[in-house]
């Protein structure tokens, strides 16, 4: 099948990823108690940045903006157009808490104050190819939101991405585990952002191998651009229901904001406490629990990055069947391919806040009570389809890995019995990881719209108004 003609200058920059030369930025949190606040700070962005904005050297700062549904109500976008979302989109993430595993730890009571009382009405994401063009922005963006009536500055986070430096090494009790190139980084040491998809019709860094859809005849193949942009053809040859009328939907994406808060003390003290025991390294058995070493390399076969199947290794015998890149992503471990994996992938465009925490240093010194951690950001066309699907049967059920109510050792919900097994291959003995704690904690988030370009400039120009929220209240007394 041929790559779709897709309108990069239509679609927003945070869809296709910001690479190295972006290495900073800052993300707000928004209300506005009036269509016209709102539609005055739309007005005041400057222009949005597109997917092949980030190739122009001259450009200093990229901006985006994505919307909840409330955000839209609120904005005065006419009712029939609000009903047109799906339902799942409509209640936001808060109120699918209990569908995703966010209990406990993880509850929605325990999350930041932004994402309390009335919520988030929209995201705007700046990112910056210099601490100081970003630190120009946001002091005139931030003067002009104080001076504005009916918008409200609900939180926000400044954020960054981080590299390996043989200055800062981050193991845990072999210094050989550190990669020896200056690779991305999550805050517990590994590489990150290595198995996106790839999309037809995006510009690709590289070729499909290993995380695309895998052919009867062993190669690999781009998504289609429907699993993850509205108005594009999916796997299955159809077009997604999306939002109407057929201009507010096109170019546009789901997006999933979730902030979760690392351990990294937890972590590196329990891994580094059930290897003493078991008599192997605490950074090997760490790896077992991504499925990766720090640099990247998979367990599954080192002499790729990306181009390798779980299907025969059934026991998990070099990758965990529970380990979290086997969870988040099968491949062809349920048999028939990838097809049962296809239409569940997410494209996932993160990026980390707070300092990375080097090895023998304790997170509080580093980062105190603000912590550290992982603003995950992905993209779908259906929430329940793709980013709750893998949330709810992979990541916090194992059945589709044999692993019972076992869930992901490093993002999933812990509840006791919690624990992770890594099998022996005759050279390794098998290690039960019993009493997993909770090392990711979510802190907040919502579900959003982010929709193409001229979309935005429609709504900035003025979106159909429906009834007020104070008409809606009134009505219903």
């Amino acid at each position: 099948m041929a790559a779709p003609v897709l309108d990069l200058t239509d679609i927003q920059a945070q869809f296709g990823g910001f690479d190295r030369h972006w290495p900073v930025g800052r993300f707000w949190y928004l209300r506005w108690d009036t269509p016209d606040a709102g539609r005055a700070l739309l007005a005041r962005l400057p222009p949005l940045a597109h997917c092949l904005h980030l190739d122009d050297s001259d450009t200093t700062i990229a901006v985006n903006v994505a919307f909840t549904h409330r955000g839209l109500a609120a904005l005065g976008l006419d009712p029939t157009m609000l009903d047109s979302f799906p339902e799942d989109f409509r209640q936001g993430m808060r109120a699918r808490a209990p569908l995703n595993g966010d209990t406990g730890p993880n509850d929605p009571q325990g999350w930041d104050d932004a994402w309390q009382g009335g919520g988030v009405h929209g995201w705007v994401g700046a990112y910056a190819r210099s601490a100081r063009a970003l630190g120009d922005f946001a002091r005139d963006f931030e003067a002009w939101l104080s001076a504005t009536p009916h918008l409200v500055r609900a939180g926000g986070e400044d954020v960054s991405r981080f590299y390996a430096d043989p200055a800062r090494p981050m193991h845990i009790d072999d210094p050989a585990s550190n990669p020896t190139r200056p690779v991305v980084l999550e805050h517990f040491g590994f590489r990150d952002g290595v198995s996106n998809p790839p999309v037809a019709g995006m510009p690709q860094d590289g070729p499909a191998t290993g995380i695309g859809m895998l052919n009867k005849d062993g190669s690999w193949s781009p998504l289609p651009a429907g699993e993850f942009l509205l108005g594009q053809v999916d796997v299955d040859g159809e077009v997604p229901p999306g939002p109407q009328p057929e201009a507010l939907a096109r170019n546009g994406s789901f997006m999933v904001l979730r902030k979760l808060a690392q351990d990294v003390d937890g972590f590196r003290a329990y891994v580094a406490g059930v290897a003493a025991s078991a008599g192997i390294g605490a950074d090997a058995l760490a790896a077992r629990f991504f499925g990766r070493h720090r640099d990247g390399t998979p367990l599954a076969d080192p002499s790729t990055l990306n181009g390798f199947t779980f299907g025969d290794d059934p026991q998990g015998r070099r990758c965990p069947l529970g380990a979290h890149l086997r969870r988040a992503n099968p491949r062809d471990s349920m048999g028939f391919g990838t097809v049962l994996v296809d239409r569940h992938r997410i494209l996932r465009n993160g990026i980390t806040y707070g300092r990375p925490v080097p090895h023998g240093v304790p997170q509080a010194a580093v980062n105190g009570d603000a912590g550290q951690g992982l603003m995950f950001i992905a993209f779908n066309t259906s929430f329940a389809g793709q980013f709750e699907f893998v949330t709810q049967q992979w990541l916090n059920f194992g059945n589709d890995q044999n692993q019972g109510n076992d869930r992901d050792p490093v993002v999933g919900v812990q509840v006791p019995p919690a624990r992770f097994v890594v099998p022996g291959d005759g050279l390794r003995p098998t290690v039960v990881c019993a009493g997993l704690p909770q090392f990711v904690r979510l802190r907040g988030g919502d579900y959003f719209f982010l929709p193409g370009i001229a979309a935005v400039a429609a709504l900035a120009a003025g979106a159909p108004r429906g009834p007020s929220p104070a008409d809606s209240s009134d009505a219903a007394q």
